[in-house]
């Protein structure tokens, strides 16, 4: 079994610049990466972080 690295929610929340409203905000909509609850604390492996930034990416658009 392959474990990946866990983030914390304040962790990612850091990482990708958001707050912890936004992160609750978000959770509520369904619109997280998944979680994983160990002990009642809520971690997010490293592989669904990348997989939501991804999701997430928006292209700026070029103006000719």
């Amino acid at each position: 079994m392959d474990i990946s690295p866990l983030l914390t929610v304040a962790d990612f929340c850091r990482a990708v610049g958001i707050s912890r409203s936004t992160w609750h905000k978000l959770k509520r909509q369904g619109a997280t990466p998944a979680v994983v609850t160990i002990g009642g604390i809520q971690r997010i492996r490293k592989e669904a972080a990348e997989a939501w930034l991804a999701e997430n990416e928006t292209r700026g658009s070029t103006i000719h």
